[in-house]
């Protein structure tokens, strides 16, 4: 039987791939030496000498992990290769020591600060990494999440385009993810160029050489990467459905946020909606209010959804978060207990980020507090407490007090034993109370950053 040669990517196709990605300043291509990357490159490079637009500029960036010996070598031959395409390129090295297990998870966390660290340098927020990933990685991805047993956010597979970080204005794009494998290395042969293979890929102590091995005698009981890839594909077209529903559903809640003391919403409102609905709004508020604290599983959020559903009254606590539900409302705070509770030290003008949620800091010379500084005392930030709590409440509105836990939760500016400021309660307080939130002193949630 003859073998079927893969067909090559014609300049058409390559158009249409990258085409998306003309409308930003630069692009970083994440180039490793294998096949895969450097086809990314090769093609990259081609469309933007046709294009006929002032379209992004290009440059190559390597990660080199530093995990087996050739790594150095192997990124020099992607730095020969990029000069010969007049592409600037530039060495990332993974400092430091590393971990004796979790390996390519730490490597691969590495690798994206890295590669963003690099990018941020460059431009002005509109630009982009460019990787590799191609349709059997998202078939892989596909397999992998299954075994997870992941719902319709997972099983949706890689997106084309999304921010590399949540808060990060760096786009990373994968423009070849409609193309298999075997078209990317026939692209790489049919230019005569050099590149090199990674041990870890056929290697069975990772999970995703594994599954690329399983899948490879697959295809003839129809499970082919172009299959798989095509029911990520469709889910994420459901994704994006749910998403719209998802919106018109928060819409119907009442939702506020009560200045990121505490979220609250119609109980009523949310119990008719359908469960995945609700469970979406309960991992979304907890990723907001549990702030540090390690994400939830799937399950305990369909089990926590399940049971408010149930429940008249409940209160409950999962990953880091309060939840309050009565007949009319739910309340979700940060639970206090899983705060770190040690005392921060806050230098004037500089920025802390407090638990995942805030943005702090303060100025000396705006907040009056020059002459007690200069005596010793600094600005530390801790979480109110409920003792501070209590000591300021007559400042406060009785008819729209914060629920006392989770006011207790909140980060509070301190000299010595001395509170100086809680900006997050100073929309609760009298007008005629002495400032919550006096001159100088800055907090910003994060969430109004991003929302």
């Amino acid at each position: 039987m003859s073998r079927v040669l893969p067909l090559p990517i014609s300049e058409a196709e390559a158009d249409a791939a990258f085409d998306r990605l003309a409308r930003l300043s630069h692009v970083v291509l994440a180039v490793s030496g294998g096949p895969d990357s450097m086809a990314l490159m090769l093609l990259a490079a081609e469309w933007r000498a046709r294009a006929k637009f002032a379209g992004p500029s290009l440059s190559v960036a390597t990660v080199d992990h530093g995990l087996r010996p050739e790594s150095r070598f192997e990124a020099e031959l992607v730095g020969q290769a990029a000069r010969q395409l007049d592409l600037p390129h530039a060495i990332l090295t993974w400092e430091g020591a590393k971990p004796r297990t979790g390996v390519a998870a730490a490597a691969r966390e590495a690798r994206y600060r890295l590669l963003a660290e690099h990018a941020r340098g460059i431009g002005d927020g509109n630009v982009a990494i460019a990787t590799a990933h191609h349709l059997d990685d998202q078939a892989e991805t596909f397999v992998m999440r299954l075994a997870r047993g992941a719902g319709i956010d997972g099983l949706s597979g890689m997106r084309i385009e999304r921010p590399i970080t949540e808060r990060s204005r760096i786009t990373l794009a994968r423009p070849l993810l409609g193309f298999e494998k075997a078209r990317l290395v026939a692209a790489v042969a049919q230019r005569d160029v050099v590149y090199v293979e990674d041990p870890s890929n056929t290697d069975d102590r990772y999970e995703r050489a594994r599954v690329r091995s399983a899948l490879s005698g697959l295809g003839e009981a129809g499970l082919s990467p172009q299959a798989l890839a095509t029911s990520a594909r469709r889910l994420s077209d459901a994704r994006e459905a749910l998403a719209y529903a998802e919106r018109h559903f928060i819409a119907s809640l009442n939702l506020s946020f009560g200045n990121e003391v505490f979220a609250t919403f119609d109980r009523r409102a949310f119990d008719d909606g359908p469960a995945f609905l609700r469970q979406k709004v309960m991992a979304r508020l907890i990723a907001r209010f549990g702030g540090d604290s390690p994400e939830p599983q799937l399950s305990e959020i369909e089990a926590l959804a399940a049971r408010l559903r149930g429940e008249e009254k409940c209160a409950a606590t999962l990953g880091g978060a309060m939840v309050s539900a009565g007949p009319r409302f739910i309340r979700i705070w940060r639970e206090a207990g899983r705060l770190d509770h040690s005392e921060v030290e806050l230098p004037p003008r500089a920025v802390r980020i407090w638990d995942n949620r805030f943005a702090l800091c303060w100025s000396a010379e705006n907040s009056g507090l020059g002459s007690q500084l200069n005596g010793g005392r600094t600005i530390t930030v801790k979480p109110l407490g409920s003792a501070a709590y209590g000591a300021i409440l007559p400042r406060l509105r009785a008819e729209s007090r914060p629920p006392a836990r989770a006011a207790a939760a909140l980060p509070s500016f301190w000299t010595g034993d001395q509170l100086v400021a809680a900006p997050s309660l100073a929309p609760f307080a009298l007008p005629e109370a002495e400032p919550l939130d006096p001159a100088g002193f800055e907090l910003t949630p994060l969430a109004s950053v991003t929302s």
